[in-house]
């Protein structure tokens, strides 16, 4: 069975033999906790090397719920990515 990094290294390497590569890659986290602030750069860099994309076209930002649904009373996180495939 394969693990999520080997899932998204095979899926990657997919996508460069179709000739595309990350032109940009915009991902929101939801979550009341742990605040992400202190770890949006490490986040940031482990993205850019699975995906094997310039940091510089890996956005992430952090939101909270304000205590709405499962996601506000810290039961649950949320992840919304949306990504620009460009030809090479």
């Amino acid at each position: 069975m394969l693990n999520v990094r080997d899932m998204v290294s095979f899926q990657v390497r997919l996508m460069h033999e179709a000739g595309y590569e990350i032109g940009n890659l915009d991902a929101t986290l939801i979550l009341q906790r742990p605040k992400l602030s202190p770890h949006k750069e490490a986040i940031k860099s482990n993205l850019s090397e699975l995906l094997g994309a310039d940091p510089s076209v890996v956005n992430l930002k952090a939101k909270t719920h304000e205590k709405v649904d499962s996601l506000g009373e810290n039961r649950s996180i949320a992840a919304h990515t949306v990504v620009l495939l460009v030809r090479k």
